[in-house]
């Protein structure tokens, strides 16, 4: 499969899909030796998965960008596009966000204590004593 990344101008917005085979992926990361890389990018050319891909990418109206061929990329209006993908972040994040990174623990919310068990029970029975009317304990039994 072509690995191929829609980046958007942050100027103007111009979407860009850029293609990155993966012998350009094995010589600056070495994820593979550049003998496989060239065969799967012959495999990819050969079924028709770059072409595609590339169709796929201007029939949404996004300009085509090949690594390999074009490394620096101007948008029309004058940004210069980084296609570095080590300088990227692997999820996207909102630009508030971005500026602010948390370290550390996650808070977690504190779960709410239980109640205590009921009363202690009574004198030689399971239920709590019971006092009279006047107040004080019942003397003797």
């Amino acid at each position: 499969m072509a690995l191929l990344f829609t980046f958007a101008c942050g100027r103007c917005g111009k979407k860009y899909s850029v293609y990155y085979p993966k012998t350009f992926i094995a010589s600056v990361y070495g994820t593979m030796t550049p003998a496989q890389a060239e065969r799967e990018d012959a495999e990819e050319a050969a079924a028709g998965a770059i072409d595609a891909a590339r169709r796929r990418a201007e029939g949404a109206g996004n300009a085509w960008v090949d690594v390999s061929q074009q490394s620096q990329v101007t948008c029309v209006c004058g940004k210069n596009l980084n296609l570095n993908l080590a300088d990227h972040p692997r999820v996207p994040q909102r630009k508030a966000a971005a500026g602010v990174r948390q370290t550390g623990l996650i808070a977690f919310p504190e779960m709410p204590k239980k109640p205590h068990a009921k009363a202690p029970a009574g004198p030689g029975g399971t239920r709590p004593a019971v006092l009279p009317e006047g107040g004080s304990p019942p003397s003797g039994a």
